[in-house]
């Protein structure tokens, strides 16, 4: 489907577009807000500026996209594949994340306050200066991300792995990056150091 077509429908008060494609489409400052793009193609999607407000776009793959300084706020991004993508100063206040890859995504000075990231990946992503007070965290993992700055509750800790890194500071605990691995080690301490050794293995950091 081309763009303009897009545009004249959700003009026209149709809202869902299941599975489209819209690779490397341009959507800068499109009003697309509360419109449903489950599954979609925007891989490397201009959607800069672009209205999402509300947006349905779970499973959607949106990586290498450009959604620097658009609108998210209330999205609904559950398992979609944003790693990549780029995000600096974009809404995603109250955005619902769980089980999103974010990994090695552009998220500086982003607003994530009170999002819903459950199982959500942001290895490696850049958080620097983001708002991410009220986030849930849960069996979030953040390995190799970059906090530098970032704006983060006090006890925002618990629950997670804590590990000194002083090239990270974070607000309100300046030598601490903030590292949550897998899942499965929330279970009883003997299996959790047994994934904690397996963890260090897979990514080289022990070697047999």
């Amino acid at each position: 489907m081309l763009v303009a077509d897009l545009l004249r429908l959700v003009a026209a008060g149709h809202s869902t577009f299941a599975g489209i494609n819209l690779a490397y489409a341009s959507l800068e400052q499109a009003r697309l807000a509360a419109v449903a793009f489950i599954g979609a193609n925007l891989y490397g999607a201009n959607l800069r500026s672009t209205d999402l407000q509300g947006a349905r776009l779970q499973y959607a793959d949106l990586r290498g996209a450009d959604l620097r300084e658009a609108n998210l706020a209330c999205a609904i991004l559950r398992g979609a594949d944003l790693s990549g993508a780029r995000l600096g100063r974009a809404n995603l206040q109250h955005v619902r994340l769980a089980g999103a890859n974010m990994q090695w995504t552009d998220l500086q000075r982003a607003n994530l306050r009170h999002a819903n990231c459950y199982y959500t990946r942001f290895d490696h992503a850049n958080l620097a200066k983001a708002r991410l007070q009220e986030v849930e965290w849960r069996d979030t993992a953040l390995i190799g991300a970059n906090l530098r700055g970032a704006h983060l509750d006090r006890g925002f800790e618990s629950g997670v792995i804590l590990t000194p890194h002083r090239e990270a500071p974070v607000q309100g605990n300046q030598d601490a990056e903030l590292y949550l691995l897998e899942p499965d080690l929330r279970v009883n301490p003997f299996v959790r150091r047994l994934y904690f050794l397996r963890w260090l293995l897979q990514t080289g950091r022990l070697t047999p």
